[in-house]
């Protein structure tokens, strides 16, 4: 046995519910809250039904919302001594539905899923959109393409029970949208997932299959999923003998916009025949943490409780700044920061939650100004497939014992092939080598991650592979970011090294938006904002499941901090009206006031206020 893999169980085993998680032999729904190790549970599981459970040639899928997600737990699988078997999948929803049920399938019925899949690129998806609503005479400031997308995903019929009231003019302009998409024989990503439920519902051979090829579907970050793959899950649940172990929060579920809520999880956790597990330990925060992102949530009722011990105090501050978020923005540089360094807390372990993009870009503007090196969470480019391949290969120039040289090559291989290049095994052979030589030539731009950068693409070729993609449309445009980024933008001063770590701040403060946070966690969170009608925002005060979600964001931005919360808000704003300026004063927000109000938060817990 891999000695990570023997301590990691010895770990587990100190905590009731996470071994009862790991030896489940049955469907098992894990409710997994902040810090309670449900990484390291799905992974040792996984390990533990390869190693006995599932015999070959069968094998098992896991499935998760992103791309970073497939990287950490593929990792972390490595690390537990996972040998690559065939039948094994471990990737995202979408790629499940295209690789393991359409592909496979979809020739075999007649459901107009138009193959081999083009999948729409992004900007002729916003053309289509903007098209139809302008056709159709609606109010663009009233209708969103996510409000589209939302209803799309609503528009499957299955067996839950969960109801989610219509938004009709969204609903219109997504069958017009579904309409013209189709007949100009294209998919999106939000048709991948409804097509490949379509077919595990409809078709009892494609059931069977799956069946056959996996006794387990595990799948990760279970809020996040919205109702059709749900509606796939309570199919594979009910009509085949496939088990699924099920691992999720409906405490993070913070992506309504997407139509993913809670509920779809606390139904699965509700069902008879399937076990339900809760993990209420946390092994990120101090107990005062936790306390005040319960009081966030407006829950008293959770009872996590802190697995980790402290040798110093919680601390939160309520800090009030005179006026506008510049305001707040100094704060946060020439105060707080330089105050967390006195007292010996690293660069890396501090962040910094902000509303949106706008926020991040004037906030990265005064941290440039102080010369304070800062890490922005969410990029101009997506961590693709091809991305996060590039990263690696950085990683394996850098350091070649933290990736496989084979594991590259597959997926060289793999990216050849879904271009329609016919690889033969005397071409193998040669495409081995020149991608050996090339990344070990690669080394000597190794200070300059656009160099490096330039050379792999022209030496490749990758344009040119990527160009008429009709799986990957948007992947040469987001090349062309990644590149530009490189050049001119955030990643200028990156060397490779810093490349391979992404997501991981070396001395740098992290700058990250409130949604985008998920995951994260940091010894000192600084949030910014905390005024009336801001957070929550002031539309969603008097609307209940608008309000909720703004709750959960809470709650998620609070649980990232291991010890110390800090939370700013102005006593003054100036904006812009239609009659010129005027000035507000919008007081604190309802979550700043539930927090410091609290009698349990005022007399147990560590509190600063200026």
């Amino acid at each position: 046995m891999n000695s990570t893999y023997l301590e990691k169980l010895e770990q587990i085993k100190k905590d009731k519910d996470q071994l009862a998680a790991f030896n489940s032999n049955c469907s098992t729904v894990v409710k997994a809250g902040p810090g309670s190790g449900k990484t390291t549970v799905l992974t040792l599981k996984i390990m533990k039904l390869l190693n006995e459970k599932i015999k070959y040639p069968r094998g098992l899928a896991c499935l998760t919302y992103n791309r970073e997600a497939v990287k950490e737990f593929t990792n972390r699988l490595y690390e537990l001594g996972y040998v690559k078997r065939s039948n094994v999948f471990l990737g995202t929803v979408h790629a499940f539905c295209i690789a393991e049920v359409i592909s496979p399938f979809a020739h075999l019925y007649d459901y107009d899923i138009p193959m081999p899949l083009k999948i729409v690129s992004e900007k002729e998806k916003n053309k289509l959109f903007n098209d139809i609503v302008t056709q159709l005479n609606y109010d663009p400031e009233k209708i969103k393409i996510l409000d589209m997308d939302k209803e799309r995903t609503l528009s499957i019929d299955g067996i839950s029970s969960v109801t989610v009231e219509p938004y009709d003019i969204a609903l219109k302009v997504a069958k017009e949208y579904e309409k013209r998409l189709h007949a100009m024989g294209m998919v999106d990503f939000i048709d991948i997932v409804k097509y490949a439920t379509l077919l595990i519902q409809k078709e009892e051979y494609v059931r069977k299959c799956l069946e056959a090829k996996f006794p387990w579907i595990l799948i990760d970050e279970y809020q996040d999923l919205g109702k059709p793959l749900h509606e796939m899950v309570l199919s594979l649940f009910h009509k085949t003998n496939i088990k699924i172990f099920a691992v999720g929060d409906p405490d993070q579920s913070i992506y309504g916009f997407n139509g993913a809520i809670p509920d779809y999880l606390n139904e699965l956790y509700s069902s008879p025949n399937i076990r339900a597990i809760e993990l209420k330990t946390n092994y990120r925060s101090h107990q005062d943490i936790i306390n005040a992102s319960i009081i966030g949530l407006n829950q008293q009722n959770r009872n996590y409780v802190s697995g980790k011990t402290f040798d110093k105090d919680a601390e939160f501050y309520f800090i009030t700044c005179e006026e506008e978020l510049n305001d707040q923005y100094k704060e946060v540089v020439y105060s707080i920061i330089p105050s967390c360094q006195q007292k010996g807390i690293p660069l890396e372990e501090i962040c910094v939650l902000v509303q949106g993009e706008k926020q991040i870009k004037s906030m990265s503007e005064i941290l440039d100004e102080a010369n304070i090196p800062y890490y922005i969470s969410k990029f101009d480019f997506k961590r693709s497939d091809t991305v996060i391949w590039l990263e690696q290969c950085a990683s394996w120039v850098t350091s070649k014992s933290n990736v496989s040289f084979s594991s590259l090559f597959d997926y060289w291989i793999h990216l050849l092939q879904k271009h329609n290049q016919v690889i033969s095994p005397d071409r193998s052979i040669l495409e081995r080598k020149r991608l050996y030589s090339l990344l070990k030539e690669s080394a000597k731009h190794f200070q300059s991650l656009y160099n490096w950068l330039e050379f792999l693409f022209q030496n490749l070729d990758l344009y040119s592979i990527l160009h008429n993609s009709d799986v990957y449309p948007d992947e040469v445009d987001n090349l062309n970011t990644l590149l530009k980024v490189a050049k001119d933008g955030s990643f200028r001063d990156y060397d490779i090294t810093r490349f391979s770590n992404l997501g991981k701040p070396i001395n740098q403060v992290t700058l990250s938006t409130r949604h985008s946070s998920k995951g994260l966690e940091f010894e000192v969170v600084i949030l910014l904002g905390m005024e009336k009608g801001t957070f929550p925002f002031y539309k969603n005060e008097n609307d209940p499941e608008k309000l909720a979600e703004e709750r959960r964001v809470f709650f998620v931005c609070i649980s990232r901090a291991k010890r110390v919360c800090y939370l700013l808000r102005s006593k003054k704003y100036t904006r812009k009206t239609r009659n010129g300026y005027k000035t507000f004063y919008p007081g604190p927000s309802m979550f700043w006031e539930e927090l410091y109000q609290s009698k349990h938060f005022q007399t147990t817990v560590n509190l600063h206020f200026r």
